[in-house]
């Protein structure tokens, strides 16, 4: 991806033009040794952000079925029993009855369908907002992966650079017994090597933050002991920026994300309007009671059925739907303002991320020439 390019780019600048590839140590007993694909899939298993988003999705899921419930009739079941004992005026003394009741909506104004809608709308974009914060845990997994591939590179170069020094004075201390280097030469060659220690020391911790922040991310106990695998390639690769920013806009989750809210709120404006428009039920209940005689236990029974259809128009309900369809317009233009602002965001992210592309690019160039004139001068200095 055109973000993984960028990374590559930045740590090998921070090299400066370092060896071409490192390669993790022997592990010792009881070391996890990562490559950068398992240190993603773990950081993908145990990110307790994913794991809520998940749940987010779920619950995203039981919405929209609950929404998909009013389209289906509501059936229910009834059943009672009385008892009478001695009543003045009531001829019997057992009474059992039986319902079988089925509710059916029949037009609700578009209120149910465009529920549907939004609810299905904002599933999907929860589904893209999982994807955005995976492509997150992704970029900041490889981050800091190569952090500590670098951190461990620099304490080689660290160390490479004490022993070139400490190798450096021995000479320089022969050639001042023999005369052929000054008091000042002998001088600055021992202050050389005494400000390369610390350096390497610095080298040493930041090679431990380094791997102490990548079990943070992986969710790795911190006493467990961790070696990466892995290494630096430069591969120099031509970017366009009119198609890597029309690649961004078209397949970024958060802006799909964005655009499937908006689109939800559109659904929920006309799902609140519905609430002027007439609702009309059906409903259908079977009757059943059976009636036991105070006189020689002699029964009754009773069997009918009601069907009606039902209409209900409001009239005034004290400017709740005005509310609600207010309260949903401006859900749907603050998100259409948000999508305009991320979308500009996306395009100086990108035009940013091209610029510091070819700027690293440029750098890599340069300093293989520095490289080139530092090991001559080495040589030059080792063989006076």
């Amino acid at each position: 991806m055109f973000s993984k390019k960028i990374v590559y780019f930045a740590i090998i600048i921070s090299l400066l033009f370092l060896p071409a590839y490192v390669l993790a140590s022997e592990p010792q007993e009881g070391t996890i040794v990562l490559t950068e694909k398992e240190a993603i899939e773990i950081a993908l298993k145990n990110n307790y952000d994913i794991l809520s988003k998940k749940e987010e999705i779920s619950q995203a899921s039981a919405r929209l079925q609950q929404a998909w419930s009013q389209v289906f009739p509501y059936i229910s079941v009834g059943a009672n029993y009385t008892r009478y004992q001695d009543h003045p005026f009531i001829t019997y003394e057992d009474n059992r009855g039986y319902s079988f009741s089925v509710n059916q909506i029949l037009f609700s104004g578009g209120r149910v369908a465009n529920t549907i809608v939004a609810a299905h709308k904002a599933l999907k974009a929860t589904r893209e907002s999982r994807d955005e914060l995976e492509n997150k845990i992704i970029y900041n997994t490889k981050q800091a992966f190569y952090a500590v591939l670098l951190a461990k590179e620099l304490v080689r170069i660290r160390k490479e650079t004490l022993e070139l020094a400490e190798e450096n004075l021995f000479i320089t201390k022969e050639r001042y017994k023999k005369g052929e280097a000054s008091h000042y030469d002998l001088l600055r060659s021992k202050v050389e090597v005494a400000n390369i220690k610390p350096q390497l020391i610095k080298a040493e911790n930041f090679l431990k933050t380094s791997l102490n922040y990548l079990k943070v991310l992986l969710g790795i106990d911190p006493s467990q002991k961790i070696r990466v695998k892995g290494e630096f390639k430069y591969t120099p690769e031509e970017v366009d920026l009119n198609k890597e920013l029309g690649f961004a806009l078209e397949r970024r989750p958060a802006l799909k994300e964005i655009s499937l809210q908006e689109e939800a709120a559109k659904a929920q404006v006309r799902a609140a309007f519905a609430g002027y428009l007439p609702q009309v039920n059906l409903n259908f209940t079977d009757f059943a009671n059976q009636k036991e005689s105070f006189s020689a236990g002699r029964e009754k029974y009773d069997d009918y059925w009601v069907a009606a259809i039902s209409v209900s128009m409001p009239i005034f309900d004290g400017f709740l739907t005005y509310a609600k369809v207010k309260e949903a317009k401006a859900k749907q233009r603050e998100l259409s303002i948000l999508r305009k602002k991320l979308k500009d965001s996306v395009k100086v992210e990108v035009e940013n991320a091209v610029l510091d592309l070819e700027a690293a690019k440029s750098s890599v160039e340069s300093q293989k020439e520095n490289v080139k004139r530092a090991k001559e001068a080495y040589q030059i200095i080792k063989h006076r």
